[in-house]
């Protein structure tokens, strides 16, 4: 599942790399793009148009979730986190990411990112919302969930890649899984 999908960034190579998806957006906008575009690739891409909370009123669980650059976009990210814990499977495995709250994020993801390379409309993101790794943490074991060490993604604008790092000062990934039930 890759929850808040957009339009089918992440659906897209996961579905070429033989992944059962499903993208799932709260926007009808975003899915209707989504579905084009991968219906022009020839891709089996199960959209729907639906939030987080109804997804998982009816029951759907999934053994991967992509919870990736939603969370600083949502009005109550620890509900929100809680709604994608009870997503997955027992067995299953989150990976989220999200922008952290200091100096540097707000230089490279707001003043870099919006007003000056102009990759997201201006004002996409709220600096406030932005998240410090121990805030989401903390949300995600409060969901029920088992939370790795946070691992950096920077962007080279020389190679036009992005990399794992160390230095989680602006964009940060997670990954989560259910915590393991007593057997008492």
């Amino acid at each position: 599942l890759d929850i808040g999908c957009g339009g089918g960034l992440l659906c897209e190579p996961m579905a070429r790399l033989g992944a059962a998806v499903t993208g799932a957006d709260a926007s009808a906008e975003n899915i209707k793009t989504a579905q084009a575009h991968s219906a022009e690739q020839g891709l089996a891409i199960d959209y729907r148009h639906i939030s987080a909370e109804a997804l998982a009123e009816s029951g759907a669980q999934f053994d991967i979730l992509l919870n990736m650059e939603v969370v600083e976009h949502v009005a109550d990210p620890p509900h929100f986190l809680a709604t994608c814990a009870r997503l997955l499977r027992p067995n299953g495995l989150m990976v989220a990411a999200t922008l952290n709250r200091t100096l540097k994020s707000f230089a490279l993801a707001i003043v870099g990112a919006e007003y000056i390379l102009r990759w997201a409309p201006r004002g996409t993101h709220d600096f406030r919302r932005f998240l410090k790794p121990e805030e989401m943490s903390a949300m995600l074991r409060n969901a029920g969930l088992d939370v790795s060490a946070p691992t950096g993604a920077q962007y080279n604008p020389v190679t036009d890649r992005w990399a794992l790092s160390k230095d989680c000062a602006v964009n940060y990934m997670l990954c989560a899984r259910p915590q393991a039930k007593n057997s008492n």
